[in-house]
């Protein structure tokens, strides 16, 4: 019998399949109460030769405009289309937005196996109620366990309990079983109430501890070689010129991956390997971690691209473990190891701070994917900063919102907000070692507190921010205008060391277009947002995202933005042409704009962006502003680069190494669209063979991706030295 090759076996498989999908296609819209003439209509339009997942967006799109909401697709036919190898829709797509957060709780909750807490003991209920108050307007638990708490075990320690769990009932005379078993359902920062024989119990979870839920199998033979790697934890024993091994993160997108990547860093030093410290130590690095992003299209074929070296690199018999981190790596999971079986470890944004306890399964040999939903626990480890006078502070994950076009929520999962303490004591932490700036994080930062209980406000985070000694700069991304309150504001005009800085991303100035986002807002609600800011605080900075070519937008609708970017003159404007993400409603609109015409808004939004930025920079011309030095300009080393309170960019001639960390002021004499200060505009002779000198050109250049804008640099630096000689002559 002559072999059948994969086409004619993909023929074959799907005689099979068709069929079964068509009924179950059936099956599901009238489950969900679909007309059956509006079935057998749906179904007349079914080609059984279409892919699976095309299948699940019919289903998906008839029973949206049947019934104006997102339903669940049968378990049997998610089934059938993973198997079918195709990627299934998310089930956040296909779900109410309670119905999500509750399988998601649902999932966090049974992977908890103990929290760590405190708990404060009273005789009489009025009490409890009183102190639960008091906790709830920010008083500190601990403070109050010590000086009120009837509990003589605790109450010392200020009513610090450890890691409690079911099984253990030596706790029995401090917390009962039914007091442990109701604070194992509850997430970092919640505060409870509950009654005992001993008396009315005040309880707070400081933290939680989760099994770890991953696949892993035994890694394989590398392809090419029919080698086993070498697993990390013999690479580790072996004496490796008595180096330790190198590790590499690169890290795509936003400042919270970012963030995820520091977190992950520190965690590879405490394992006590050591960061490559050049170009050609990252080419031969023993871990590599790509933090990847999904916010934009084709962003999964752009990781596939980037791994290429590193993955050739070990066809070629180099022993190295590569980690897939960050948004892509959720989005595609198993995904990603059945295209690239040399991939060692594939971790979602919720796993970052669970590296090295994930690693472990890696160094003994095995593969593990690892993106099921979690809690995210406090770091156990220090973050490695790429600054130490700048630093990232999360205060809240994931994101419970679902506009139309967004893959965030799919990939960074449900709300989680930080415990107040446990964000004041890591921002004490940077103070103490000499941080003077700080940034707090958050994909929707204004819905801090909201899933804490009880419930918190972030007005009244900011300003216990604000009280830590030694920040002398604090700055918040990203607001959302349907949440963002005006004591936000408020409170940004209040604090001393608030910065003067706002970024409220609109993404359109048109109600029908903010509408079909999902976005929860008009135009006139965004203005009164700008408005306030700008009564209160008329030099503040209100920067903004917008998106053009949105599905449906027409030209009418597309003026809309530019008269709202007109009225606002926003400081900076992000601005993309829309692109369909996976898992997203927006990319199955049938109105999708043509890629000429979102080049065509672009060009033209980008264009008076330039103008407004310009504009609102010319405030500065002549002033004395404050700037906080940070770093040498990479391209003239006369020049230092810092920002203003503000956020733009300042350039001023001074020695790094005398104004490093220092709030100075400078008078602005030039500005730019984009930058204010004492602006080369172009660089010298002595500046172009300095950079000439400090990079070696006698090396062959690597082909990491690390070394692409490098190898581009040198190349456009020889030019230019090569001109300046003809010159010369």
């Amino acid at each position: 019998m002559r072999h059948q090759g994969h086409s004619g076996r993909r023929r074959a498989l799907w005689m099979v399949r068709g069929p079964v999908l068509v009924l179950i296609l059936l099956a599901e819209l009238l489950a969900h109460g679909i007309p059956l003439v509006q079935c057998f209509t749906a179904l007349q339009r079914f080609d059984s030769r279409r892919t699976p997942a095309a299948v699940a967006s019919d289903s998906y799109e008839i029973r949206r405009q049947h019934k104006h909401n997102y339903i669940s697709c049968s378990a049997t036919a998610q089934k059938l289309w993973q198997t079918s190898g195709a990627k299934t829709m998310e089930e956040s797509m296909n779900l109410s937005l309670k119905d999500f957060k509750e399988r998601i709780e649902a999932q966090r909750r049974k992977s908890v196996i103990a929290v760590r807490a405190r708990h404060l003991l009273v005789e009489v209920k009025p009490l409890c109620d009183s102190l639960f108050e008091d906790v709830k307007k920010g008083a500190e638990f601990h403070a109050l366990a010590a000086a009120i708490s009837a509990c003589s075990v605790t109450r010392d320690a200020g009513g610090d309990v450890g890691w409690i769990g079911m099984a253990d009932e030596f706790m029995e005379d401090v917390l009962p079983r039914h007091v442990r078993e109701l604070a194992l359902q509850h997430k970092p920062g919640d505060v409870f109430k509950i009654t005992s024989l001993r008396g009315f119990h005040l309880v707070k979870i400081e933290d939680v501890m989760f099994d770890l839920s991953y696949t892993s199998k035994p890694q394989g033979r590398v392809q090419g070689r029919g080698l086993l790697p070498t697993p990390l934890k013999e690479l580790m024993a072996k004496d490796k010129d008595d180096a330790a091994l190198v590790y590499a993160v690169e890290t795509m997108g936003c400042a919270m991956n970012t963030a995820d990547s520091e977190r992950m860093a520190g965690q590879l030093s405490a394992l006590g390997f050591r960061e490559a410290a050049s170009s050609e130590e990252v080419a031969k690095a023993d871990v590599v971690v790509v933090n990847t992003c999904s916010i934009r299209d084709h962003a999964e074929q752009k990781v596939y691209s980037y791994l290429g070296p590193y993955v050739n690199r070990k066809k070629r018999g180099d022993n190295l473990a590569i980690v897939v981190a960050g948004c892509v790596a959720q989005q595609e999971g198993q995904a990603i190891v059945s295209r690239f079986p040399e991939v060692d470890l594939v971790i979602g944004p919720q796993y970052a701070n669970r590296l090295g306890d994930l690693l472990e399964e890696v160094m003994d040999g095995n593969q593990v994917v690892a993106t099921e939903a979690t809690h995210i626990m406090e770091d156990v480890s220090k973050p490695r900063r790429d600054s130490d006078i700048r630093a990232w502070v999360n205060i809240i994950y994931g994101c419970n919102e679902r506009c139309t076009y967004c893959v965030v929520p799919t990939t960074r999962g449900t709300e989680q907000s930080r415990p107040r303490e446990s964000v004041i004591r890591e921002i004490e932490e940077l103070a103490r070692s000499g941080y003077r700036e700080i940034t707090l994080l958050g994909q929707n930062i204004d819905a801090w507190g909201r899933d804490l209980t009880p419930k918190q406000k972030f007005s009244d985070l900011l300003h216990a921010v604000g009280r830590v000694e030694g920040i002398k700069r604090v700055r918040f991304v990203t607001s959302h205008p349907r949440y963002m309150s005006m004591n936000v504001v408020d409170a940004v005009a209040s604090i001393p060391n608030m910065c003067e800085m706002f970024h409220v991303p609109v993404q359109s100035g048109d109600d029908d277009i903010l509408k079909k986002m999902s976005r929860g807002y008009t135009v006139s609600k965004f203005l009164e947002i700008v408005e306030r800011i700008r009564s209160l605080l008329p030099d503040a900075a209100v920067t903004s995202d917008i998106i053009v070519g949105f599905p449906g937008e027409t030209e009418a609708q597309f003026q809309n933005t530019l008269r709202l970017m007109e009225i606002v003159k926003f400081d900076q404007v992000n601005t993309a042409a829309y692109s369909p993400r996976p898992n997203t409603p927006a990319a199955t609109y049938e109105d999708q704009i043509s890629d000429d015409v979102k080049s065509d808004r672009l060009q033209r939004i980008n264009k008076l962006a330039a103008e407004h930025a310009m504009e609102r920079n010319h405030r500065y011309l002549g002033r004395e502003v404050e700037v906080l030095v940070e770093s040498r300009h990479v391209k003239d080393p006369r020049l230092v680069k810092g920002r203003n309170r503000q956020g733009r960019p300042v350039l001023f001639e001074g020695n790094i190494e005398e104004l490093r960390g220092k709030l100075v002021p400078v008078l602005i004499k030039e500005v730019r669209s984009y930058m204010l200060g004492t602006i080369v505009k172009r660089i010298q002779k002595w500046a172009l063979i300095h950079i000439f000198l400090i990079n070696d050109f006698s090396k062959p250049p690597t082909s990491t991706p690390t070394n692409v804008k490098l190898r581009r640099l040198r190349s456009r630096v020889k030019c230019k030295l090569m001109a300046l000689k003809s010159h010369e002559k």
